[in-house]
């Protein structure tokens, strides 16, 4: 028998920037032990679902987003993602539990801008250092470094044949061709294009389209932030110019093609 072991980076390295739980990896060795005793093969699955738990899946601890200039306490109220327990806070405890909308997730704000970040911001966001390194380059190489310590824990056992390199990636604005364009595949509830995402996550009230079920358009809905924005800093993508204001402090895109 074979099996994926789902593990995320948040698992390993919540505390912190290379501060891994200990624990937890003891915790992923007595299950491959465990494992082994049932003669189950293991496949360790470095998982995700549209970036993080705090952008509505699984998969990046709290700090990435932290790092990026996202505020996560204000993601679900923003628009920038949505997630299953801020529904339940915004509507109340007796509303019914939502499905998760990974679709829509993947192109609104904070997930489209940590796949961004993870993938390209040596070209996109040239001067976002941390610590010394791009942005990308101090993401990527600390997501290489936690799952490094797994391998290093469970590498020799004779029960886990591999290794994957990441569940179900994402290359979040990369390759878009316009921002103001909706995805032809990804529409589930309501479904802002990328640049409706920069302006919820401003604060931005937007009419949006929503789609019930998946894929099948069913009206426009108006998003409310009501003001409250997703970061704690100035928007990176309008660091960089890719949108703005104009002249009347209307939301403009400068540069639909900018990726």
């Amino acid at each position: 028998m074979l099996i994926r072991l789902l593990v995320t980076w948040e698992a390993i390295e919540h505390a912190g920037p290379s501060n891994y739980d200990e624990e937890y990896l003891e915790y992923l060795l007595k299950i491959v032990r465990i494992a082994a005793k049932y003669n189950i093969a293991c496949m360790i699955d470095p998982h995700q679902d549209v970036r993080s738990r705090w952008s509505g899946g699984d998969g990046a601890p709290a700090w990435t987003l932290e790092l990026a200039g996202f505020d996560i306490s204000k993601l679900h109220k923003s628009g920038a993602s949505f997630t299953q327990q801020g529904y339940v806070l915004e509507h109340g405890d007796n509303t019914g539990f939502p499905c998760m909308h990974c679709p829509s997730n993947h192109h609104r704000l904070a997930t489209a801008t940590l796949f961004t970040l993870f993938f390209g911001g040596n070209d996109f966001c040239p001067n976002f250092m941390v610590g010394g390194q791009n942005v990308q380059e101090y993401l990527q190489s600390h997501y290489f470094s936690a799952f490094y310590k797994v391998a290093g824990i469970l590498g020799g056992k004779e029960n886990v044949i591999g290794f994957d390199s990441m569940n179900e990636p994402n290359l979040g604005m990369i390759e878009w061709k316009d921002l103001s364009k909706e995805s032809a595949f990804m529409r589930q509830g309501p479904s802002p294009t990328i640049f409706e995402s920069f302006q919820l996550g401003d604060g931005c009230t937007t009419l949006v389209k929503n789609y019930a079920p998946s894929l099948v358009y069913s009206g426009n809905t108006l998003m409310y932030p009501n003001g409250v924005r997703a970061w704690t800093r100035n928007c990176v993508w309008e660091d960089q110019n890719v949108w703005g204001r104009d002249a009347q402090g209307s939301p403009k895109l400068f540069k639909p093609d900018y990726f």
